[in-house]
């Protein structure tokens, strides 16, 4: 029997490859983060970090469609804004990428013509990786002060912001979350699959940028999440947040402080003082304040 949230992710899987994920010892299958799909070659799947090749035979691409259409419910028109932009979430909040030969238009992604691999990201929430400490550096009273959090990928931003969002949500802040890529809240047909907080409203699928700007129009939230700033466009939507009376926490790809002031974009940021903390998450996950 698969550990459950690995279980719920493999779910998607034919069942001939779901058998395969048995290999795993259970403190294995407890710490997967992800199982690949590869026409041509073996199942594989991510533990802390690094790709392992499972015993098995090369996948075919009839098993990548069979996996994909049962993810989608066997209606792609219905998850067609979704993959345009790669990727795909399913109940329980897990995602699945995906790669292939598109159709293009005007420079925009269409569909996939044919999918040549699939990455389904086992979503695991983890309850209170906000310590106290961390949180009394973020509210003092009824004091909410920016924050931005940096790290490379695979340290657990993400995770991080999500477990900052539902303490405070449940300690009466009413939080919006700016949700593009479908990884704070994971909505399912309008559900959260992830324990977001009893006060916090979400965007999903949405230009973080324009969902964030909306979110402050329309919900007066006292705290406003996004992760992975990236554009202009999202530095515009924190400038338009703080304007409005309102906090922001945010995250950033850097791997600490000097190499967060060597990025133009990230140097503007840091040039709008709107941040009054920042941390770096460590290798270890360890959560040290830079600012």
């Amino acid at each position: 029997m698969l550990e459950a949230r690995l279980c719920e992710a493999a779910g998607y899987l034919p069942v001939q490859l779901r058998s395969i994920l048995e290999q795993l010892t259970r403190p294995e299958q407890q710490c997967c983060e992800e199982i690949r799909l590869r026409i041509g070659q073996p199942l594989t799947v991510t533990l802390h970090g690094r790709e392992r090749t499972l015993t098995g035979k090369a996948l075919t691409s009839a098993e990548l469609e069979d996996t994909l259409g049962r993810a989608t419910e066997y209606s792609m028109h219905t998850f067609a804004d979704s993959l345009r932009q790669g990727f795909v979430t399913v109940h329980g909040g897990h995602r699945i990428g995906v790669c292939g030969q598109t159709a293009v238009q005007d420079g925009n992604i269409l569909s996939f013509r044919h999918i040549s691999s699939l990455n389904i990201r086992v979503a695991r929430q983890i309850t209170g990786a906000a310590d106290q400490a961390l949180l009394a550096q973020l509210r003092e009273g009824d004091m909410l002060h920016s924050a931005l959090f940096l790290s490379p990928p695979g340290r657990g931003k993400t995770t991080l912001l999500r477990d900052i969002s539902r303490q405070l949500s449940d300690g009466g802040v009413r939080v919006s979350l700016a949700d593009e890529r479908s990884e704070l809240a994971a909505l399912y047909h309008g559900a959260p699959q992830l324990d977001i907080g009893r006060h916090t409203d979400a965007i999903d699928g949405c230009p973080k940028a324009q969902a964030a700007m909306m979110l402050v129009k329309t919900m007066s939230p006292q705290l406003l999440v996004l992760d992975e700033i990236t554009a202009e466009t999202d530095v515009r939507a924190v400038e338009y947040a703080a304007h409005c009376g309102t906090a922001v926490l945010a995250s950033a790809h850097a791997w600490d402080m000097d190499d967060f002031r060597q990025r133009p974009l990230y140097s503007r940021l840091l040039d709008t003082g709107i941040f009054s903390r920042i941390f770096c998450i460590e290798q270890d996950r360890t959560v040290r304040r830079v600012m």
